[in-house]
């Protein structure tokens, strides 16, 4: 056996033990497996390049493979986390993986659910300008709620509506239309805060957060 053909079956055989036991690449493992077992029914390099067609075929679905257990994997992951607008991609990559024909097929269609993907997860996050807005709604509470010297309370009142003209000029002129540039017509949609990947991200019980809401819907309405 020249030593050229035996680097190739020694190559291969690593790639398959790699996934041998693994619960997680079990396509994968059936997969390299395939190719090893052509490549060591051969004898030579002549040998194996007369079967480069199956070859060939064999590496495209070895790519496929990959990518099934990968998204697999990761919309479990993302599920388990109720992260299911993550999950969106694995699961579209997983429906369109099965009818891929070459490498270039694979690796455009990943690409193309991950860029989609990418979007829809900036407009899910745009929930996040709600709990930013935290502290300055905080503050308005306590310049309008504080229990001060009467003196102090016209500035106070000052302070709160300073506040509450700023927040309301932020949110028309730039963080709205800025919004709307990933998806025309966004509104805030407060259910969304209530769901496991937002709700966690949120440090106060659900009376202060319904308080926190309605004030919102006035600190910054739609």
């Amino acid at each position: 056996m020249d030593t050229i053909f035996n680097d190739y079956l020694l190559y291969y055989e690593a790639r398959m033990k790699r996934w041998q036991n693994s619960d997680i690449y079990t396509h994968s493992y059936q997969s390299e497996k395939a190719i090893y077992d052509l490549i060591a029914s051969c004898t030579s390099l002549d040998d194996l390049q007369s079967k480069a067609e199956l070859f060939r075929s064999l590496t495209v679905k070895n790519a496929i493979a990959l990518v099934q257990d990968q998204e697999t994997y990761r919309k479990k992951v993302y599920e388990d986390c109720k992260e299911f607008v993550r999950a969106k991609a694995p699961a579209a990559i997983l429906e369109q993986a099965k009818n891929m024909t070459s490498d270039m097929e694979i690796v455009n269609m990943v690409n193309q659910a991950l860029q989609k993907n990418s979007i829809e997860i900036t407009v899910d996050q745009l929930v996040n300008f709600f709990y930013s807005d935290f502290v300055a709604m905080e503050n308005i509470e306590v310049y309008q709620q504080a229990s001060i010297p009467e003196e102090w309370k016209k500035e106070c009142n000052q302070y709160a509506q300073d506040t509450m003209e700023s927040g309301k000029k932020l949110w028309q002129e730039n963080q709205l239309p800025e919004a709307r540039q990933w998806q025309p017509g966004w509104t805030l949609n407060y259910q969304l805060l209530n769901e496991g990947r937002h709700r966690r991200l949120i440090p106060v019980n659900d009376v202060e957060l319904d308080k926190k809401i309605a004030f919102h819907k006035i600190y910054k309405p739609a």
